[in-house]
């Protein structure tokens, strides 16, 4: 335990003993090791090939689904609608995206990546995919299935 970890845990302690400590540091664990890698992902492998981590969260959103609706994208990618919004017109003038209207309503659009942004996202995965593993590399397989497995599990609690 760090020394934020541990003025932070005495902090909460202070609030009394209906604070669950372990669930409290699970959470703060998550949040710090999710802002690093977040962080981290950014600065060596999405800007240096132009993109911001959110461009490339909607980039890659968009490639898995081949085309998808602005609010489904943003449900997906787990960023709300105007953000969605504000990426999609970035990675649109930039030729990585295209957005077209539905023929049946035109009120509804959809985005789909160009062959560009599709080459773009090859790339930036690629990159990705080196830097997690250099990330990971102190977990052992097994180790890394577990916490994938727990992750998961975290995920699916439905509240």
């Amino acid at each position: 335990m760090d020394d934020f970890e541990r003025r932070a845990t005495e902090r909460i302690d202070e609030l009394g003993d209906d604070i669950d400590q372990a669930t409290f540091a699970a959470m703060f664990d998550l949040f710090r090791v999710s802002s690093r890698l977040i962080s981290d992902l950014e600065s060596k492998v999405h800007r240096p090939l132009g993109l911001s981590i959110a461009g490339f969260r909607i980039l890659f959103t968009v490639w898995v689904f081949d085309s998808l609706e602005p609010r489904e994208l943003a449900r997906l990618a787990g960023v709300s609608t105007a953000a969605v919004s504000g990426v999609v017109t970035t990675l649109e003038r930039n030729g990585l995206v295209e957005k077209s209207r539905h023929d049946d309503d035109r009120r509804l659009v959809s985005v789909r990546p160009t062959v560009r942004g599709r080459d773009l996202l090859s790339d930036a995965y690629r990159a990705q995919n080196a830097r997690e593993q250099e990330l990971f590399a102190e977990l052992s397989a097994d180790e890394l299935e577990v916490f994938v497995s727990l992750l998961r599990k975290v995920l699916n609690t439905r509240s």
